[in-house]
């Protein structure tokens, strides 16, 4: 007559290879010898090899990857069942547990269950219901050990078709810094958080000085991500393409336009797909030293002042490219000087966590690039992973990890500007009408076809707002203190750098005016954000701050 127990490991193991096959020793546990006796006999009528241990102690010393099932009897000296049952767990997690207890111990025995074993049996047990258990248990191992297998090969596989599709992503998500470019560095370097992500960037020569920089970060992270982000890639170049192919002498169409036309463009595609994505759309202008700068919900730029040592967060108005109902984008201008520095990023880099659960933050970010300023773009890319991943203590982010830095290195010419003005006043408000006066004298020097009556207002406006918020806040109306006015001109711009050594202005904090009639102050800084073209506060090493205005008196930063 043939053994049950041996047909059936047989059966089972015939379709397995000669490595997946299940250790057959039994290992048994019980302080009585009886118990250990009966059953050490009867399981090796059955073809199984068995061992024996009095206690959990002396099972522990026995354990080994050999073992292929434990019979662990509850209540024992020196260890019970429930201690060796979670050393088991613990160091030899493979190996299924049944548990032998007396009926007035079931739920003892259930809870065992909750800690891991596979089953448990009463005393007095029936030898075929435990036969039955210990095939179960066996035939749940190797079902259980195929099936790691199989998720090793799958994972294998995923992990090699991956690896294509981060090689693909290096060529269709992210470009290549224009080479040989004269008057500026460039740096970049990206880490997806899974291989393959939705970050993406590039550069377009738009002139022999001016280039684009395109910086954005899809919703959503692997392959959807990738694919949405390579074909905003190709919308773009497309557009640009299509709207430079311009007639002789025309201007190049401005960051705003081809961001617009992107947008119109893909905006069926991402309602549907029930996504969106953020954008920086930047233009560099190196014979004019001005970047057109488009945001699009997209992480604060940062710019870095090499002259003042400080640094200023770029930001826009638009929505990003997906959401409904954004019918028109608008650019800002902003000037820049030799040695100044743009760190474009995606959130991978604030948001990396530490094991505080602490966010890096904006801000940690822009102290990071003040500080490492100095550096080739390349390494400041390099330098911002090193910090961040010291600081999260991993090189595994929730997020993807993207950074471009842009350095320039256009000297300033000497005849950018025609005239340089310079008027000191006393803090007072009693000043207001000399300013205005100063400012109408310079206006008018350059020519009423340069700047008209309109436009003069409208900077005497900015000018009164300014020294008002530096007597009001700065100076806190201190007597005896003074303001000082530089001025630059041209004819395609008016400068004014207003310098006070009062209390350092802090643009952030600053409280939002209101406009339902319940104050009536608090609307300077709204006026002046608006009223002038670029604004910039900063603070030098000597504790003197600075107010800088610009106003074009020309649509520059389109070619």
């Amino acid at each position: 007559m043939s053994n049950p127990t041996k047909n059936y490991q047989r059966n089972v193991s015939e379709h397995l290879p000669t490595d997946d096959q299940i250790p057959s020793t039994i290992l048994v546990v019980d302080d009585s010898r009886v118990v250990r006796t009966y059953l050490q006999s009867h399981l090796q009528k059955e073809g199984y090899e068995v061992i024996v241990a009095k206690d959990g102690k002396e099972a522990v010393s026995l354990l080994s990857d050999n073992i292929g099932i434990v019979l662990l009897d509850l209540w024992m000296p020196e260890m019970d069942g429930m201690a060796c049952l979670r050393y088991i767990r613990e160091n030899f997690a493979d190996i299924p547990t049944i548990m032998i207890t007396v009926s007035h111990e079931i739920s003892n025995a259930v809870e065992a269950m909750k800690y891991g074993a596979f089953d448990y049996v009463t005393k007095p047990f029936n030898p075929n219901e435990l036969l039955a258990l210990v095939q179960q248990a066996l035939k749940t191992r190797i079902q259980a050990q195929r099936l790691r297998k199989v998720e090793a090969e799958l994972a294998k596989a995923r992990e090699h078709e991956i690896s294509i599709a981060s090689r693909i992503q290096q060529t269709l998500l992210l470009g290549g810094a224009p080479k040989n470019l004269k008057g500026v560095r460039i740096g970049d370097l990206t880490i997806a958080s899974k291989k393959i992500d939705g970050d993406f960037y590039d550069f377009y020569m738009v002139g022999d000085t001016c280039f684009d920089v395109i910086v954005g970060d899809v919703m959503g992270k692997g392959i959807p991500a990738a694919l949405l982000g390579a074909a905003a890639k190709q919308h773009f170049m497309a557009a640009l393409y299509r709207l430079t192919r311009i007639p002789e002498g025309s201007s190049m169409p401005a960051p705003e336009e081809i961001v617009q036309s992107v947008h119109r463009e893909m905006i069926g595609q991402m309602k549907d797909l029930e996504t969106f994505f953020t954008l920086c759309y930047a233009r560099f202008d190196l014979t004019k030293n001005l970047i057109s700068y488009v945001d699009c919900g997209h992480m604060r730029t940062i710019h870095y002042h090499f002259e003042t040592n400080s640094c200023t967060l770029l930001q826009g108005v638009n929505m990003p490219l997906g959401f409904p109902g954004q019918d028109h984008f608008k650019q800002i201008l902003i000037p820049f000087s030799n040695g100044d520095l743009f760190f474009f990023y995606s959130d991978g880099l604030t948001e990396a966590k530490n094991p505080k659960h602490e966010f890096y933050g904006e801000q940690r970010l822009v102290d990071l690039v003040r500080r490492h300023s100095f550096l080739e773009p390349q390494e400041l890319c390099k330098t911002a992973w090193k910090e961040i991943t010291a600081f999260s203590r991993s090189d595994t982010f929730s997020d993807d990890f993207t950074c471009v830095a842009v350095k320039i290195e256009v000297p300033e010419p000497t005849e950018r500007y025609d005239q340089e003005w310079k008027l000191e006043v006393p803090g007072d408000l009693g000043e207001l009408g000399r300013i205005r006066a100063f400012i109408q004298d310079m206006c008018k020097s350059m020519g009423t076809n340069v700047v008209d009556d309109e436009r003069i207002k409208m900077i005497q406006i900015v000018a009164t707002e300014l020294m008002t918020n530096i007597i009001k806040h700065a100076y806190q109306g201190r007597k005896g203190e003074t303001v000082l006015i530089e001025a630059k001109t041209s004819r395609d711009e008016i400068i004014l750098n207003f310098y006070d050594r009062g209390i350092e202005f802090d643009f952030s904090s600053a409280p939002k005016p209101v406009f339902d009639g319940s104050k009536d102050d608090g609307f300077g800084l709204h006026i002046i954000a608006h009223t002038a073209d670029y604004v910039r506060y900063s603070r030098d090493e000597t504790g003197r701050n600075c107010a800088c205005v610009t106003f074009f008196l020309q649509r520059r930063g389109q070619g």
